[in-house]
């Protein structure tokens, strides 16, 4: 058995990212992954090399995933060598055409070509692996899945065709795809949380028995068999994430999510993908006589949480200060929230000192390597750099212990005189109460961090936005009313003939500014959402508005 020292780094290093950036991880469906034998995990892939670290540190029993990665990661010869001691495989792609479009494009190492990758697919899943695949082919922010490519599927064939050649038991090399869902309440949020849900086990078998009879066309009979595994692959994938007809249907999904639970936290993450689902089915549903007002609903929620993107403020952070339904919004009122928050951050003080270098790296780490415009680099970035921060506070931190000589009087604590054993008991003695003043100090930080920064800022900004100076015109409010749409992907298959023109980006604007907007349609957002919720319950999507209400919704009066 290969010891994998590189991987085993790694993979601790993931629990260790997955642990410190997410507040909470829950994992469903690992009871679907086998113990042992050939196994392909086929995983949604909308957060870059973090849901890589997602897999490894939640892989049932610890196994070994291999994984297909882009070539251009294979460019840089540091990353090069890690990935390639770590088993994973280069693979050439852009479903647009041949070649790499990236438009940082450089030279990229010479990927496998298709037979090749297939090969050494096999090779690993012959001896027990885990190859892990991410079919839509890029990571990416769009509304829905938009893309699923049959390349694990193919892998599959062509290992059932290797097996076949080979003479091998078939039974010892039953293979297996294990659909894998990743959803992020706000996948670059420090301190969000995320869901991992492993689906229901394809075998593989039970599509191709018909692969090898008499007569058979083989390459047709493959092209079927990778067909009907995919449209399985891709109905488990679709319903273990969120997808939405439209961005305006999302948007509005979303909004409406937040205004019915005030703080997100308390919407369970086993609830969060049948909840929001449930949102975007209200959302899609045509509007109807009975119900004629579902588009005034959508762009007074879409123009809130357009508001709310340019007045750079989360809901769950603007809730916490002033919550839903307050009808008082003068100076006072908001200089009382003031106490509170100066409260929070001096008990915070003490925990922040040490995570400061995480914060300044964390933050300098997804300024500058981070695409600009690409939401899902931001977090990977974020959580190494703050790793990486961390990491050097602690060393520097016992360095300057030791040099004060404060270190010293941790060795006389136990009092112990001469010998190994005595010897032994002072390091690991001393080795426990550093261990343990981190750890107490981590944990402190990760109870009280969550919103302090976030709430003081936006405490700020709510102070100078209702003052009476800051106001702005309804022709100036015209271009911050609907969200910025995500930058084109090169990686996504266009499917348009003609490429759909991009909405320009409106002038920078202060977020003070924008502040008496924001809280305007927040109103008018939540009345309508109210209005609009009570009347379907009477009707046929009753049924979801109760489902909705039973999970914690408080439906806006």
């Amino acid at each position: 058995m290969e010891l994998k020292i590189v991987y085993r780094v790694l993979r601790k290093i993931s629990d260790w990212t997955l642990g410190g950036f997410y507040s909470e991880v829950h994992v469903e469906g690992q009871e679907n992954v086998p113990r042992a034998g050939p196994l392909i995990i086929t995983s949604t892939h909308h957060n870059e090399i973090i849901d890589i670290a997602t897999l490894a540190a939640t892989i049932p029993y610890r196994r070994q995933l291999s994984f297909w990665a882009k070539s251009t990661m294979f460019v840089n010869p540091i990353t090069r060598a890690i990935l390639t001691s770590t088993g994973a495989i280069p693979v050439r792609r852009n479903p647009n055409n041949g070649t790499t479009s990236s438009s940082s494009a450089q030279p990229t190492a010479n990927p496998l070509p298709q037979s090749n990758l297939f090969k050494e697919s096999s090779n690993a899943l012959a001896s027990g692996q885990i190859i892990g695949v991410f079919p839509e082919g890029t990571s990416y922010t769009q509304h829905s899945i938009v893309q699923v490519m049959p390349g694990a599927a193919w892998a599959a064939v062509e290992f059932v065709k290797w097996v076949h050649e080979q003479n091998l038991d078939e039974k010892g090399q039953e293979l297996t795809i294990v659909p894998v869902g990743i959803v992020y309440t706000d996948k670059s949020r420090y301190l969000s949380r995320v869901c991992i849900k492993y689906g229901t086990p394809i075998t593989v078998s039970a599509y191709t028995s018909e692969l090898f009879n008499d007569n058979t066309d083989i390459d047709a009979a493959s092209k079927l068999v990778v067909k009907n595994i995919m449209v399985e692959v891709e109905k488990q994938m679709k319903e273990m994430s969120i997808n939405a007809p439209d961005w305006d249907t999302l948007y509005a999904a979303e909004t409406a999510r937040d205004i019915l639970w005030e703080n997100d936290k308390t919407l369970l993450l086993k609830d969060w993908v049948t909840v929001s689902q449930n949102l975007i089915k209200l959302f899609s549903t045509p509007a109807s006589p009975e119900h004629s007002d579902l588009d005034d609903v959508k762009a007074s929620l879409v123009k809130y949480r357009a508001l709310l993107h340019y007045a750079q403020i989360k809901p769950s952070t603007l809730n916490g200060l002033i919550p839903q339904g307050s009808r008082n919004l003068r100076i006072a009122y908001v200089l009382l929230r003031l106490p509170a928050t100066l409260l929070s951050l001096i008990m915070f003080t003490p925990a922040m000192i040490l995570h400061l270098p995480a914060y300044l790296t964390g933050s300098l780490a997804a300024r500058f390597l981070s695409v600009k415009d690409e939401e899902e680099t931001h977090a990977q970035f974020k959580a190494i750099g703050g790793g990486v921060g961390l990491g050097a506070s602690v060393v520097s931190t016992l360095w300057a212990l030791r040099r004060t000589g404060w270190l010293f009087p941790a060795l006389t604590l136990l009092n112990l005189e001469g010998g190994v054993l005595t010897g032994v008991k002072r390091i690991l003695g001393v080795l426990g109460g550093i261990y343990s003043s981190f750890y107490f100090l981590v944990k402190w930080h990760t109870l009280l961090v969550a919103g302090v920064f976030k709430r003081l800022l936006a405490f700020c900004r709510l102070f100078a936005g209702i003052l009476p100076h800051n106001v702005v015109t309804e022709n100036e409010l015209e271009a911050y009313l609907r969200p910025p749409p995500p930058p084109p992907n090169p990686f996504i298959k266009n499917r348009d003939e003609a490429p759909k023109a991009v909405m320009p980006m409106p002038n920078k604007i202060a977020p003070r500014r924008l502040i008496k907007p924001m809280l305007s349609a927040r109103k008018e957002a939540s009345t309508a959402l109210g209005v609009y919720l009570r009347s379907l319950e009477t009707g046929d999507d009753g049924g979801i508005v109760g489902f909705l209400k039973a999970k914690g919704a408080r439906i806006p009066m």
